[in-house]
């Protein structure tokens, strides 16, 4: 009797998280196509308003460009969704900001609550994290705009010498702590994009190693990487 009522129990479980599953993917579906449509009425209501159209040559010129995007949108879709879960995902590709704001928040809540990966306490607190994350970030952009409309031109002058420094201070933060908490799986690739930006540097190429094409780079050598050390019971 006892044995039937786990079984019961982990069946009943099983059928509740696909239940959750499926919604978030229905939802998450609703609100990314209005969520794309919204982005996509910008440049129309622009192009009516200036009643002007771009040419296909400037079109033609930017597909390399709108390609490396997709390029990086399909990587981070696969790389992050561990880390986000199902809910997460869909909140952080819709709000943005992912790498910056929505995965640290999400990691730092997980290392937080001590949440085992792939389970269903790892989804509930990252869903919360990014939500929460999402809302203060929209009250504090929404506070912030009071000032810059007033002080639009002091506060530019004021910020435009440490800009260049924000991004890289972002993203050496979050860097520092990945390879800290998963120095066995980040070494290797870390160190072979630095040692192939160098050498690329070097011997003139520095142009081409951009961030769509060393987020491919570095993916591919994490992956082998990463099995080869699997294989070995390295991790």
């Amino acid at each position: 009797m006892r044995k039937f009522l786990k079984e019961k129990t982990a069946e009943q479980a099983i059928q509740t998280r696909e239940q959750y599953n499926l919604q978030m993917h229905t939802l998450g579906r609703v609100f990314t196509w209005l969520a794309v449509g919204l982005i996509l009425l910008v440049p129309i209501f622009y192009c009516i308003s200036a009643k002007t159209l771009p040419s296909g040559m400037a079109i033609v010129k930017s597909l390399p460009f709108l390609l490396g995007y997709v390029a990086i949108g399909l990587i981070e879709a696969f790389s992050y969704a561990p880390l986000l879960g199902t809910s997460g995902q869909y909140m952080s590709f819709i709000t943005g900001n992912i790498s910056n704001l929505k995965l640290p928040c999400a990691i730092n809540s997980q290392n937080i609550a001590k949440v085992e990966k792939g389970s269903e306490e790892q989804e509930i607190v990252t869903s919360i994290s990014i939500a929460v994350s999402t809302i203060v970030t929209t009250v504090i952009i929404l506070i912030g705009l009071i000032p810059l409309i007033i002080f639009q031109q002091q506060i530019v002058d004021l910020l435009n010498p440490i800009s260049p420094y924000v991004i890289p201070a972002i993203f050496g933060g979050l860097t520092i702590v990945l390879i800290a908490q998963y120095y066995k799986i980040a070494a290797i690739p870390f160190i072979a994009c630095i040692a192939i930006c160098a050498i690329g540097n070097a011997i003139g190429f520095g142009s081409t190693l951009n961030q769509s094409t060393m987020v491919i780079v570095g993916m591919v050598i994490s992956g082998i990487s990463t099995t080869i050390l699997y294989k070995k019971n390295k991790i």
